[in-house]
């Protein structure tokens, strides 16, 4: 009942008015593998350290002692981070802390009158701290708070919110689900224009399934179901030809693509011990991110994860933009005990 409350709520609030940008910190998945796996994870069969950053219900106390830390090259000077680790664990309570944060790089500022002003800079930074509950054998929940600021220039803002996530196992049928809740938050203002308002928040669910006899899993994420219609103004409007002046009528299924755009899924391969391949497919970014009628690799990601001695390595390349891939590059390591 309480999370039925909570989601009537969280729809209520992504249908107001008073909306702000969103954070890619904070949006996007910044380790390699969930980037790999085509985005965020509701669901894992396993705790992962490195999708602990965003999703509270995957983090397990037998993280203490190792870092995950994450980076994305995103394009031009934008760079991205994440680091988290468990700090400590008590019972069926586990507390992790880490950071997330985005830099825009340096830029050269001038006056209304074309003065340079000197160089200045941006990003979103954001501390974050959460707590996870290990019901019991098969049920898992967490709520992560962050808070930070974001900032361009004389332009400044504060921000507080948290995430919140549930998630089942069923080991004998090698099979999760899960629901993770992003960006539940508030933006206000602090020096400048800045607006104020609620974070854009993203509800997802989320099933994994893997296989007795077959070395690979299946991952499929379905995103924003606040909400149902997320394709442009126009999309399923019909054209107009500039020279006849004949209408083109527009065949796009309407209902299909709109379901489609909510909808992710990935693929992770075992290739041996600590050595696993993922690839995933977006379809909405796949659509949207069209160039004069080429899709290219638009909507697709692949990655790779291995174990080197005391830490596992993960790399991935995912398409965000028009300017062409990005890579991820995710990093836990073991800190010696003493």
């Amino acid at each position: 009942v309480g999370l039925y409350i909570l989601l009537l709520l969280l729809v209520n609030i992504s249908n107001g008015q008073d909306i702000v940008w969103g954070s890619m910190p904070l949006d996007l998945s910044i380790d390699a593998r969930s980037s790999a796996l085509s985005g965020k994870l509701a669901a894992n069969m396993e705790p992962d350290g490195g999708a602990a950053a965003y999703n509270p219900a995957l983090v397990d106390s037998t993280s203490i002692g190792v870092v995950n830390v994450s980076y994305l090259n995103y394009f031009a000077s934008i760079q991205i981070a994440a680091v988290d680790a468990v700090v400590k664990n008590k019972g069926k309570h586990t507390i992790h802390m880490g950071a997330r944060f985005s830099s825009f790089g340096k830029f050269e500022g001038y006056d209304s009158s074309g003065w340079p002003t000197g160089d200045f800079s941006g990003g979103d930074y954001f501390l974050q701290s959460g707590i996870t509950w290990k019901i019991d054998s098969v049920w898992t929940a967490g709520v992560t708070g962050w808070g930070g600021f974001r900032n361009l220039e004389r332009e400044n803002a504060g921000v507080l919110g948290f995430d919140a996530a549930v998630m089942r196992v069923w080991p004998e049928k090698i099979f999760a689900a899960g629901i993770l809740i992003s960006g539940i938050g508030r933006q206000f203002a602090g020096t400048g224009s800045q607006p104020v308002g609620w974070m854009p928040i993203n509800i997802q669910l989320g099933i994994t399934k893997g296989f007795e006899n077959a070395p690979f899993q299946l991952y499929l994420q379905a995103e924003h179901l606040e909400e149902w219609s997320l394709a442009p103004e126009g999309t399923y409007e019909d054209d107009i030809d500039p020279l006849t002046g004949e209408t083109i009528p527009n065949s796009t299924w309407e209902f299909g693509d709109q379901f489609g755009r909510h909808l992710r899924a990935g693929v992770e391969i075992s290739l041996g011990s600590g050595l696993g391949a993922q690839i995933g497919y977006d379809y909405r970014r796949r659509v949207e991110m069209v160039a004069a009628g080429r899709k290219g690799t638009n909507g697709l990601s692949i990655g790779l994860k291995m174990k080197l001695g005391d830490f596992d390595l993960g790399i991935a390349r995912n398409t965000y933009h028009f300017a062409g891939s990005s890579t991820h590059l995710s990093i836990a390591l073991i800190l010696p005990r003493y």
